[in-house]
């Protein structure tokens, strides 16, 4: 259609809802906002934090090793979830459906290798007490990426909004979890699947829902 077949009124609507718009920096460098905010937090953590009395007995690939794994995976989908929140850019929902269902997969797998070579320690309080402790850790722990990982994608305009922020959820919760698992003195597999796992799998339904929340209302104002 030429500008002049524009009727006025229509022309008039578009200039009033012009304003500037702030473009979005490079995939890539939001990405890495997204793990400094981690690394930061996991770095203090670590540097400042006792380790488990038993990190000599396991071996590298079940200490240092399974922790790098959940930290590699962590990072992927955080990836993942800014690039969902570019249109054009994001991953086939295959892909992302695998990437989601690994993370909990490894994060169960280091759970069972853990409690078959460890031996589980009681703490004081029973189950419930150290349970709480750790969901409470691990969760402040990922809060901070979680968070940033979840202003990054809102800014942009995603069209998965909930699969944006159940990647950041689960990304931040499991990178969070690779400091825990060289933290925490409980190995018997209760514990690990109901609060460390249980951890993963609560900041992915809090990202879920916190995207649905954001797409309802964006939905609603242009209704």
């Amino acid at each position: 259609m030429s500008l002049d077949r524009i009727p006025d009124g229509l022309r008039q609507a578009i200039e009033l809802d012009h304003r500037a718009v702030r473009p979005l920096h490079p995939i890539w460098l939001r990405v890495m906002i997204a793990v400094s905010a981690l690394a930061v937090v996991l770095s203090f953590v670590l540097a400042n934090a006792s380790l488990r009395a038993d990190l000599d007995e396991l071996p590298m690939w079940l200490s240092w090793g399974c922790s790098a794994l959940q930290l590699a995976l962590g990072v992927i989908l955080l990836g993942l979830a800014v690039r969902e929140s570019v249109p054009g850019a994001a991953a086939p929902l295959g892909a992302v459906r695998l990437a989601a269902l690994l993370a909990v997969g490894v994060q169960l797998l280091v759970g069972v290798a853990t409690a078959v070579m460890s031996p589980a320690i009681a703490l004081s309080g029973g189950g419930l007490g150290p349970g709480v402790g750790c969901l409470k850790h691990e969760s402040l722990l990922a809060l901070p990426a979680f968070v940033v990982t979840l202003g990054l994608v809102f800014r942009a305009l995603p069209l998965r909004a909930p699969t944006a922020g159940l990647l950041g959820g689960g990304g931040a919760a499991v990178a969070a979890d690779a400091a825990i698992h060289l933290m925490c003195p409980m190995s018997n597999l209760p514990h690990v699947i109901v609060w460390h796992t249980g951890a993963v799998l609560l900041f992915m339904v809090a990202g879920w829902t916190a995207g649905a929340a954001w797409e309802r209302l964006r939905w609603s104002r242009l209704s």
